[in-house]
């Protein structure tokens, strides 16, 4: 079956060249980052590249134009890569990407001959196929690091072309691809240029699908903490604890006097105090708890699969660093301690039970000893 490669290599230039504009202009107008600009930028030279092959096989425009755009070409795939690292990381360096653009078109702008087309075709064919594997190992690190199930896509839309333009490439070196990509074209290397192509159009977006997933992650996220202190709020205890299984310490945790706090030091002396003890608290748990803004003053802190010896030692450091921190903060106030109680047990059907047992321990410490200049642990 005889394929018109000029057909499909006008529509992959127009595809790439609308996936250009569609990324430069959030760009242009900031709403997007630098990672925008690249991917765009990139595929405006793809497209380019592509309308200028069929310039030169259709109406035999000069060598200079095979000669620029040969090299345009790998710099427009280099784009692509600098895009991915970016959206992967905002401060990715891409000045060796830059270098290496350079490297590598160097020769395609030294060696235009056409009798050299074959040879070209394997060495852009293998320096595509390398970018794409770049690009695959960028959207797995993304889509382990940030649990997002497009990075996982991306990565399958640009590992499926990495045969295929090595599998081109053979074919040029074996002299099996013609004398110029336009035309019609029959066996498997046409076939093989028709799948670079489908793949190329399919993954233009996927950028923006990823920028979409990540956008609404980062707003669930948001919904699920509190403003103030970064702490997750009610939704994200119920979340965090839905999947939870086998034994649970609860820690309840609560600012003495911080009503004569605020009475006496202001509305931003509370604030700076949450804060604090949120940092401190995230700090002292670190990987093996979560803290929970529970309402007003009081935190709780979810310990999983913790049996609740630990629960004291944790609670004095948390209180011995709260009550240091706020010295400097209201030195002449003298009630800036915790109260903490905690619980442990089993989490199934039984979290309501955990924190009321929590709640409790916690209160008969304040009562205990209201003014305990460190954390109070029943």
């Amino acid at each position: 079956m005889t394929l018109d490669l000029t057909t499909l290599y006008a529509i992959a230039a127009l595809g790439a060249l609308i996936t250009g504009m569609v990324h430069v202009l959030p760009w242009v107008t900031r709403r997007f980052g630098h990672w925008s600009a690249y991917w765009g930028f990139g595929h405006l030279l793809i497209g380019s590249t592509a309308l200028a092959g069929i310039l030169h096989d259709q109406f035999v425009v000069g060598s200079l134009l095979v000669r620029l755009s040969n090299p345009a070409l790998v710099f427009g795939y280099i784009l692509l890569l600098a895009g991915m690292r970016t959206f992967e990381r905002s401060r990715a360096p891409v000045l060796p990407l830059f270098l290496l653009a350079a490297l590598l078109g160097l020769p395609l702008l030294l060696f235009a001959d056409p009798s050299g087309f074959s040879l070209r075709v394997a060495y852009l064919s293998v320096i595509r196929a390398g970018i794409d594997i770049a690009i695959v190992l960028c959207a797995v690190r993304i889509a382990r690091r940030e649990d997002v199930h497009t990075g996982w896509i991306v990565a399958m839309l640009f590992t499926a072309t990495v045969p295929l333009f090595l599998g081109r490439g053979w074919l040029a070196l074996m002299g099996q691809v013609g004398t110029q990509p336009t035309g019609m074209h029959h066996g498997l290397a046409a076939w093989l240029a028709a799948g670079q192509i489908a793949f190329v159009v399919f993954r233009a977006f996927s950028l923006l699908i990823l920028k979409a997933e990540r956008g609404q992650k980062a707003l669930a996220e948001q919904i699920c903490r509190d403003p103030l202190t970064g702490a997750l709020n009610r939704l994200g205890f119920e979340r965090l604890i839905a999947p939870l299984s086998g034994t649970v310490c609860i820690m309840m945790i609560d600012i003495d006097h911080f009503k004569q706090l605020n009475d006496r030091h202001g509305h931003a002396a509370g604030d700076t105090a949450l804060r604090r003890l949120a940092g401190i608290a995230q700090d002292v748990l670190a990987e093996d708890g979560v803290l929970v803004r529970w309402g007003g003053d009081e935190f709780v802190c979810v310990l999983p699969g913790n049996d609740g010896t630990v629960a004291p030692m944790i609670a004095r450091a948390i209180g011995a660093r709260f009550t240091e921190a706020m010295r400097h903060v209201v030195p002449d106030h003298p009630g800036a301690s915790l109260s903490i109680g905690h619980a442990a047990g089993p989490i199934d059907g039984a979290v309501d039970d955990l924190l009321h047992r929590a709640d409790a321990t916690m209160y008969r410490a304040k009562r205990d000893r209201p003014l305990a200049p460190y954390a109070s642990v029943a």
